[in-house]
């Protein structure tokens, strides 16, 4: 290599640009996943103190019968 190799200069200033969007990309999906991550875990713990199970909330639900219009 000649004397003119300069370490700042190894990656053009392109590669320099897509490299930061793509980071930012990774750092935003990241943190994406995470905020979903935190909200299914706040909605399943919240499920789990409201609910035992389905059966559980279907048997808590009165029951009722169709009332006669003309008597």
């Amino acid at each position: 290599m000649s004397g003119e190799f300069n370490q700042d200069n190894y990656y053009t200033e392109n590669y320099k640009k897509i490299m930061l969007c793509l980071g930012l990309f990774v750092a935003l999906a990241c943190a994406y996943v995470t905020f979903l991550y935190f909200e299914y875990r706040v909605v399943k713990a919240l499920w789990e103190t409201v609910f035992i199970s389905p059966v559980h909330f279907w048997e808590q639900v009165p029951s009722w019968e169709w009332k006669s219009v003309f008597n």
